[in-house]
């Protein structure tokens, strides 16, 4: 101990020089949990990761100059800094279609008021001061929760409880492992991810939308989860021991939110009585590149 603590010493002179090298050198607290398979999405203000539904992002600000004339540092506008940067990341995240969160909000005051709070919720992971007295705060808040319950479709509603007896009917009947999820692998498609994914099959027909889904599961898990690796999807608890593995062939929609999958999988999709249930659950894996 007496020989850590003498090489420590001749490395860092001062518990404060200590302290910046450690924040610049050593992982940010918090950011263990980004993984390789994570789906991350970079912008201006910051960064989605859109696998663990959160937002990341760094706010700035220089020292200030009290009535003495001595620099202080000003954590309080690196903290202002992010949450206006949150605010900005958060606007932009599209709902469906071509519809952001920003032009949903757009003249109703309680949305926008709720997305603030989002961003005043956010957690600090990382508090950096340079020797100049510069600030540099990180800071992470969750889409999970009361973000999306802010933002998901109206049309995404509770659904009773389901009768345990129809699920059951098909997988006695066939012999078959019941599926326990799904998962969609859109990797070769233009496809950027969403909060409100939906599926349809060739003939239009609606596989996985509002209709499927509970929105007490949308709102703490998200519609679907976004995982950028097979091997890793199939291990996820989201969707279960016995997922069931698709492509999707094409998009659709504005902006290419709606997911096509082929006349035979959305058949095996429709005879699995299962499905009602981890549909409802929103077990479900969207397979990106991103």
């Amino acid at each position: 101990m007496k020989a850590l603590v003498h090489t420590l010493g001749r490395v860092c002179v001062t518990l404060w020089t200590c302290f910046l090298i450690i924040n610049q050198t050593g992982p940010a607290l918090g950011d263990t949990d980004m993984e390789s398979y994570h789906c991350m999405m970079s912008l201006d203000q910051g960064t989605i990761n859109w696998t663990n539904g959160t937002v990341t992002v760094t706010g700035k600000a220089p020292p200030i100059i009290n009535p003495d004339n001595i620099h202080e540092a000003d954590p309080g506008a690196a903290r202002a800094d992010a949450n206006r940067r949150l605010i900005e990341i958060l606007k932009q995240i599209t709902i469906y279609n071509d519809l952001t969160v920003g032009q949903f909000a757009a003249g109703n005051d309680d949305i926008m008021a709720g997305i603030e709070k989002t961003a005043r919720d956010a957690v600090i992971i990382r508090q950096y001061y340079t020797s100049a007295l510069d600030v540099e705060l990180t800071v992470r808040t969750r889409l999970l929760g009361g973000f999306l319950q802010l933002v998901l479709p109206d049309e995404i509603r509770q659904i009773p409880k389901i009768n345990p007896d129809i699920l059951s009917e098909t997988p006695k009947e066939s012999g078959k492992i019941p599926y326990t999820g799904l998962i969609l692998d859109v990797r070769k498609l233009d496809f950027d991810p969403v909060l409100y994914p939906v599926i349809v099959s060739e003939q239009g027909g609606t596989i996985y939308s509002a209709v499927f889904i509970s929105r007490e599961f949308a709102v703490q898990h998200g519609v679907c989860k976004y995982m950028c690796a097979m091997d890793n999807a199939l291990q996820d608890p989201r969707v279960g021991s016995n997922p069931l593995v698709i492509k999707g062939l094409r998009t659709s929609g504005k902006k290419n939110t709606a997911i096509v999958i082929s006349t035979a999988d959305a058949k095996q999709i429709e005879q699995s009585t299962e499905r009602h249930l981890f549909l409802k659950q929103c077990r479900v894996i969207f397979l990106t590149g991103n």
